[in-house]
């Protein structure tokens, strides 16, 4: 799978970044222009480069936007946060009961590091840490080398969680779907 790597840059030589309304410009002023053309294998980066402090506002104007409840418009990672800017993005996250990445290290083609912030069930976690060790694999072959005793099916389950939330790529393999973590390497934050 080739992966295309977008980013834009939201702080744009601001310092702090607050309040609804300029969460909702940045989304249609610079996000949405990003997204044209975007595919499924387009992972779009929000920069906050420069940013010392941004308000749950701005993230709900934003990040909610491009992941809604059924699922992302597409993969999307924050980078270049300051410590005040990744403590917000993880209270924004845990308050909505999602997770979210944080690139720390990527190349036009592949984030090779990211760190998941946020709130992510336990079989999700378990999940995200069974494509990475295994990219490209299908559920049923992941419950194969699993020590889980858990069903092909609810390997599935947890999997295509994953891919509404972001945080996996999938592709048609045959009757079933190969999962692709959109990081090579995942840390929890």
């Amino acid at each position: 799978m080739k992966v295309e790597i977008r980013s834009v840059d939201l702080g744009r030589g601001e310092q702090q970044l607050a309040g609804r309304a300029l969460g909702d410009h940045l989304f249609d002023e610079v996000i949405a222009p990003a997204l044209r053309g975007a595919t499924a294998e387009t992972i779009l980066l929000l920069s906050f480069r420069g940013v010392e402090f941004v308000t749950k506002s701005i993230f709900k104007a934003t990040w909610h936007r491009l992941h809604p409840d059924n699922g992302v418009l597409v993969p999307s990672m924050v980078a270049h946060i300051s410590d005040d800017v990744r403590a917000e993005f993880s209270i924004y996250l845990k308050s909505e009961r999602v997770a979210g990445l944080e690139a720390l290290d990527w190349s036009e083609a592949e984030v090779t590091l990211a760190t998941l912030h946020g709130h992510l069930e336990d079989s999700a976690v378990s999940a995200l840490q069974a494509i990475t060790a295994n990219p490209a694999a299908t559920a049923p072959q992941i419950q194969s080398a699993s020590e889980e005793g858990v069903s092909a099916t609810a390997w599935t389950n947890r999997l295509n969680e994953l891919h509404r939330q972001g945080l996996a790529f999938r592709e048609k393999a045959g009757r079933a779907w190969r999962f692709l973590p959109i990081a090579r390497e995942v840390r929890r934050g």
